[in-house]
């Protein structure tokens, strides 16, 4: 069940603009969560269901999946030609950025 709320809506945005070149996965408890476009993109890539949440006015769109299929889902994302960065959190339940992995957008040979 994916969790919804305001603090993790904008510290989910406040990552997002460090890292607007990629997809951002956040961690929320057990869970990697992806809001709005992000999450449209990675459904696009891994079947992944999406719902909708938050005010009626402000919907924000969320899916989710278990922490443990994360090496898979950035495999398939990167491997679909997607830039994608991870923030994790911290015994705080702060989320911070730990990784990054850039797709070069090449037409050309490597």
């Amino acid at each position: 069940r994916m969790v919804f709320s305001h603090k993790l809506v904008q510290r989910y945005q406040e990552l997002k603009a460090e890292v607007a070149d990629c997809l951002l996965l956040m961690q929320v408890g057990v869970f990697m969560q992806v809001q709005d476009e992000d999450a449209r993109a990675v459904a696009a890539v891994t079947g992944l269901k999406l719902q909708m949440a938050g005010d009626v006015d402000a919907p924000v769109v969320l899916g989710g999946f278990p922490q443990s299929g994360l090496d898979a889902y950035v495999g398939k994302l990167v491997r679909a030609g997607h830039s994608v960065a991870i923030a994790l959190q911290d015994e705080q339940k702060e989320r911070h950025m730990r990784e990054i992995i850039r797709v070069r957008q090449e037409n050309g040979p490597l």
